[in-house]
């Protein structure tokens, strides 16, 4: 069997550790192909390297859900199974499997999922191994996105728990130190958070005019979509060298941005900073 993805951790890729039971590797799976199923990625415009890890997920599960292919990984740390395994048809596998999770599913396990008591263990056990990494955790649980809300329920289980003699005994002084500096900077860290996402949702749907601009422009390659790209980024930086002549440059004829060279815009540099000196 040819290997899928390259050399890869199926154990890491689980989020699992290498001793662990059956049951807990089909837990993980399971959590893993309701986050990152294809579906739920494109409603959501998540990130490329969020699509691929479906797959990854897939295969990992193959190997580790397999008790031969499992102690063979576990003895020979290699994913190569040619000699063994020739006839084994990854596409038909990983058809099978979409097929079988859909947004309904996904909607149901959150309904499910959310304020359970499965939830709650998931997240004080995931603050604990993560050191206090209070942001950690919006990466990690299914169904959990950051938002003021969201963001405030699941404070309020790591506050009320740090009461529970069982739990903080369970942190390390490095865990404690961590938690303590994010409720000190709470509101800075939420405020930053959120300015982040949504930078990262301008940045998607920009993405995604594009993309249809391409079709549009009728783009026939990547290629030309990244001259596209190129091309709008290099009309802004036009934009901010006219902005910043016309407020700082005495000049009779404002020559065009595009014929601006080296020298003239080390000059325009300089005239900034000595302006800026004069003020101050």
């Amino acid at each position: 069997m040819a290997i899928a993805f390259g050399e890869i951790d199926p154990y890491e890729v689980l989020g699992v550790d290498k001793d662990a039971t059956p049951i807990e590797i089909k837990k993980s799976y399971k959590k893993l192909c309701l986050k990152y199923h294809p579906d739920k990625i494109q409603q959501q415009q998540q990130t490329v390297d969020d699509a691929e890890k479906f797959p990854k997920v897939q295969f990992a599960y193959s190997i580790l859900s397999d008790p031969q292919r499992r102690q063979r990984y576990d003895e020979t740390g290699s994913l190569d199974e040619s000699e063994v395994d020739d006839c084994f048809n990854w596409k038909e596998y990983f058809d099978s499997i979409n097929t079988k999770i859909s947004i309904e599913m996904i909607d149901e396990d959150r309904a499910k999922y959310q304020n359970s008591q499965e939830e709650r263990d998931d997240i004080l056990s995931n603050f604990v191994y993560y050191e206090g990494d209070f942001l950690k955790l919006f990466e990690l649980i299914p169904h959990l996105e950051f938002t003021e809300s969201e963001e405030n329920r699941v404070f309020k289980i790591v506050e009320e728990s740090m009461f529970q003699p069982e739990f903080s005994s369970s942190l390390e002084k490095h865990a404690i130190n961590s938690w303590n500096k994010y409720k000190r900077l709470r509101k800075t860290k939420v405020k930053q958070m959120l300015k982040k996402l949504a930078k990262e949702a301008r940045e998607a749907h920009e993405l995604e005019t594009l993309i249809a601009d391409k079709g549009k422009r009728n783009l026939k390659s990547e290629n030309d979509l990244a001259l596209l790209i190129k091309s709008r980024q290099s009309n802004r930086m036009d934009s901010l060298i006219n902005s910043l002549e016309s407020k700082y440059v005495k000049k009779p004829n404002k020559r065009p941005s595009k014929d601006l060279n080296d020298d003239e815009f080390d000059r325009i540099q300089q005239n900034l900073m000595k302006n800026k000196r004069s003020k101050n």
